[in-house]
Parts: C-alpha cells; structure tokens; sequence
C-alpha cells in the first residue's frame, strides 16, 4: 500500500485572512509574557529548522478576530515531532503564564532577503521610474552594485565625520550591494580598496535594461502607428519618448564606490529584562560622487499623512524597547506604504542560512543555493512591522529591501519627535507570516563606531 498524506485546510484560512495586527503599547500583560517565554520558546524549538518566532495579534478563524499568538515559521512543519512534542511543550510553556496566548505553525522555506534580480523579477514602481534619470537623487530610488544582477532600493543620505572631513554617503542594505560579490560578508568591512573597486548604480543595472527596453518599444510602436496613411496623431509623443530614450542612455548612472558594510553581522543589546540579544546588522554605505546631487525631500506623499513634503529627510531617532510606532517607507517596487512597529521583536533564526539564486552556466539553470555562517549562525532579534488597512500590498516586498523606515505621527515627551524621523532600515520579510523585519537606526549609527565614523 502506498503512504498517502492527507491534509485538511481550512477553507477560511485557504483564502486571504486578514492581515496580522501588531503587539501595541498597552497591551502589558503580553509584553511581559513575551520576554520570559520567547527565549523558552526559541530553545524548545533549537533542534527543529524554525526561522522566526513572531508574537503578533493574528486573526483567529474559529473566532473571527485577532488574538495575541506565538507565530512560528519554520522549513520542518511536516516533521512529526511538531505535532507529537514541540506543539504540546509550547502549549505548556505558555500554559504556566496564563496568558491565553495561541499558537501557529507556518511553512516557511526561508526568509525573503528582498533584493530583485532577473530570476524573480518585480517591476519598479511606477512613478519611481518616472524621476531614474533625474538631476538630482531622491531616497526611495533603485540602486545595485555595477555588474550585479541584484537590485534595492538606496533608502536615503547620511553624512559622517571621518578624521575632521565630512562625507556624503548613501545607506542601503549590505545585501543588496553584496550578496552575490566574493567578499567575506562575516565582518565588518571600512574603508578599503577592495571596496573602492565596487561601484553602485542608480537606477540598477536591471532595473535601467528594463526600463530602457520598455521606452524603446513605445518608440518602436509609435513609429509604426505613424507609417499608416494620415496618420499624425502621436508625433510629438514619439518625440517625447525619444528623448527621454536618449536621456536615460547618456545618463551616468555611477553614485560611486563602496564605502563601507556591516557584512551580515550582530550586536548585543541588554534589554529591560537584562537579556542580552544579538541584533540584525545589514547596512552598506556608498560614498556619493561630488558630481551627485541630492534631494532629501520626500516626494509623492500619499494623503493623509503627518510627514512634511517641505522637510528634509536627514534626522534619525532611538525609541522604547516596546513602543510601536504608525511608520512609512518609500521603496523601489511598492513606494509609499504604511505599517506598524509592534512593541514585540522577533527571533530570526539564521542558522538555517540565507538565500541566494545562482546561475550555473555550464546548465544555464538557475537555482536556488543557501549560505550559511551569517550572523554568526545564532538566533538574533529585530522589529517587526505589519502592514495596515490603508496598503492594498504588502509593507514591502522584492526590491524593497534598504528603504528607510520613518515615524509618521509626531510624538510627544520630553523631547518631541517629528513626522519623517527616521527610525530604522527594513531588511527582510516573511512572505507567509505577512511582516517585514526592520533593524533600528539607532543600532546602525552605533555600528558606524568600529570604523571611526562620527555620524553628523
């Protein structure tokens, strides 16, 4: 007789649920709870190839509403000893805390690193395309490293201070520039000249055949309709679309070199409850050309919103351990989207190793291979942010990764923080939990000190 395998779905849950809502401020009893049973949860579940464990508001079919639940994506879901042990001890942990909290089991192959390249190729948004070729560069923009089939989003500008020289810098992620070159992405790199030999891109080298192949069909097609007999109409669009073709090929597209890179690495934070956790570190620096010129300003808002278009964006902010914040984010694929910081990290398990899609060229196949030995291959932390109501998408998706994530209502205290702050640089989504994973600004100006560099 031949194994058969049967699984019952439900069909509420087959469909589009409704998105998952973030762990807010107030909801005490949770935040307390989480940071005794997270740690007990991630080492239960050590021997299994789990690869993030969320506390979210998830939405409950059998209730029909949202409910505090431990949320875990992992590679081994159809691996008996989930059902039989792991499922059960985790009920018991949270048992002992009496919170009520559910538990949800998700496949999750691995986590998206959301960089875009031919394999899996999202177009760039829109309007995003609209302003590749402007004078000046705006935040939100594609960019990759030359010669790279990889391409994110170059989330903004920063200036440090180096030896009493102040330099204008671009901030992305290390893996949208990185990830596919030969360098040893376990450390942090400074200023070297194996870096100087890379140079950035904007928009990516992709993103600019794409975009280019696009505007020289319009041409194509414009000609054509114009042989027909009387046929007039369209000659001054087919002369507009000549010279935005000309202008996006003479562009020059270089930002400049490599500056500096994070690699895949971690830093240790003691929270509140006087826990060490090793946070996400992706960050990559580019050391604009002079010949560059930049716009700060945040352009295309969306309604509604408490962001200035007349204020630059150019300061960050530290928060709370378990404040959430309404935010924004302008990436290369979906633009302007809004989500939520929920007061609850997450555990990311890059021990199951990273993603990466390679070409092998004596096949011409392309597969998909996993890296391992990033991140020092421990369970690290992050922010997790979750969509909201008004997104008809995701908080981000492919091609995203690097944009800056900014505070989008002020807050009050002390010391006001105003709307467009910026508060972190998005590096990751779990496609099946619906929440992307940011790493906080805070962590990344103090990384910058192993290199001697004085964030201005």
């Amino acid at each position: 007789m031949p194994k058969i395998t049967i699984e019952v779905v439900d069909i509420e849950v087959a469909h589009q649920s409704p998105p998952p809502k973030e762990i807010t401020s107030n909801q005490n009893e949770i935040l307390e709870i989480s940071r005794h049973i997270l740690p007990k949860i991630t080492s239960r579940i050590s021997q299994h190839q789990w690869i993030t464990v969320d506390i979210l508001n998830w939405y409950l079919p059998t209730s029909r509403s949202h409910h505090p639940t431990v949320v875990i994506s992992a590679r081994d879901t159809s691996d008996d000893v989930w059902w039989s042990s792991t499922l059960p001890d985790i009920y018991r942990i949270i048992k002992e805390t009496s919170s009520g909290l559910e538990v949800v089991l998700l496949y999750l192959d691995c986590l998206d690193f959301s960089t875009n390249n031919p394999t899996s190729y999202v177009p760039a948004n829109d309007h995003i395309k609209t302003h590749y070729y402007d004078q000046e560069l705006l935040p939100g923009t594609s960019c990759g490293r030359a010669g790279s089939d990889e391409s994110g989003t170059l989330g903004g500008f920063v200036v440090v201070d180096k030896d009493g020289e102040q330099i204008r810098l671009g901030l992305t992620n290390c893996h949208v520039l990185l990830l596919d070159s030969k360098l040893n992405l376990k450390e942090t790199i400074g200023p070297c000249s194996a870096l100087e030999e890379l140079m950035a891109v904007s928009p990516s080298d992709v993103d600019h055949e794409v975009f280019t192949c696009e505007m020289q069909g319009d041409v194509s097609d414009i000609s054509k309709s114009l042989e027909k007999p009387k046929q007039v109409y369209g000659e001054g669009e087919l002369s507009q679309k000549q010279s935005n073709l000309t202008k996006a090929s003479s562009h020059d597209r270089c930002l400049g070199s490599i500056y500096a890179t994070s690699g895949f690495t971690t830093w240790p934070q003691i929270d509140q409850s006087n826990t060490s956790r090793l946070w996400a570190l992706d960050w990559c620096l580019i050391r604009l050309h002079d010949k560059v010129r930049l716009n700060n300003l945040p352009e295309n808002l969306p309604e509604d919103v408490e962001i200035k278009k007349t204020i630059p964006i150019r300061f960050w902010a530290r928060f709370g351990e378990n404040d959430n914040y309404e935010v924004l984010k302008r990436g290369r694929s979906t633009e302007w989207t809004r989500g939520m910081i929920s007061s609850v990290h997450s555990s990311i398990n890059p021990g199951n190793g990273l993603p990466q899609w390679r070409l092998d060229k004596s096949t011409s196949t392309v597969d998909q291979v996993t890296i391992n030995g990033f991140f020092d291959d421990k369970p690290m932390t992050a922010h997790t942010i979750v969509s909201t109501p008004q997104n008809s998408q995701c908080f981000m998706t492919k091609g995203d990764s690097g944009s800056f994530v900014l505070l989008n209502k002020k807050v009050q205290g002390p010391q006001e923080v105003p709307p467009g702050t910026i508060l972190g640089l998005i590096f990751a989504l779990n496609n099946h939990a619906h929440v992307s994973y940011m790493i906080p600004m805070e962590l990344v100006v103090k990384s910058y000190d192993l290199l001697k560099l004085e964030f201005t």
